[in-house]
């Protein structure tokens, strides 16, 4: 039984620290923490730590199912207990938690953008905006901005960012992208500025560069 047990935590820690890239930013807008940086280190580990999180669960199916017990007398030194019925019941918990983790990248982004919706939109903080001119002035008033984002690694992760960006005041529209990197945004130089573009980034647990 204590294999099994160390499977079944082997299996989730590891599928726990192969999502940390796309769940790290998530923490962040949900807990308030630091900055989750380092969680992008394990981008690059994520196929092997599913790897091993694979074999653990494979391990422990085999110990718990396939596992032929040893011929000897019931006291004996080779005699082992048999699996109960809960530590099958935390098996096969322990391996739906690990499809959870291994599935992060394809729904992590619409919980990102849910809290990230709840959060107050950022606003202008310097003297108050002037207010942008009507017609066809106001489409000539608009600036255009490509700002480097650190962490994405997936196209979830662009979901927060826009969320965010186009939250904030004079944010005319926000084109995310992890392949290229970065945030190309058109917004109203009378309403808002980079450093409010590069705020609302930062709020998403992503680095604006």
């Amino acid at each position: 039984m204590k294999e099994e047990k160390i499977a079944m935590g082997g299996a989730v820690i590891a599928a726990l620290a192969a999502s940390l890239c796309c769940i790290g930013p998530l923490l962040f807008v949900v807990l308030g923490a630091g900055a989750f940086g380092a969680a992008t280190a394990f981008e690059s580990a994520r196929p092997y730590l599913l790897g091993v999180a694979a074999l653990l669960l494979a391990f422990g199916f085999y110990r718990a199912y396939f596992r032929r017990e040893a011929a000897c007398s019931p006291g004996e030194a080779c005699a082992t207990k048999p699996v109960s019925r809960a530590s099958r019941a935390g098996l096969w918990i322990a391996s739906v938690a690990v499809l959870a983790f291994a599935l992060s990248p394809y729904y992590i982004g619409y919980i990102a953008v849910a809290f990230v919706r709840s959060q107050p939109p950022v606003t202008q903080t310097s003297p108050a905006a002037v207010p942008a001119p009507e017609g066809g002035a106001a489409q000539a008033a608009m600036e255009s901005v490509t700002v480097q984002v650190e962490g994405m690694d997936c196209s979830s992760c662009e979901m927060p960012i826009r969320a965010a960006l186009e939250r904030t005041a004079g944010v005319r529209s926000a084109d995310v992208s992890y392949q290229r990197g970065n945030a190309q945004v058109q917004y109203d130089p009378r309403q808002t500025d980079i450093s409010q573009i590069r705020r609302a980034i930062d709020s998403t647990g992503y680095k604006a560069k």
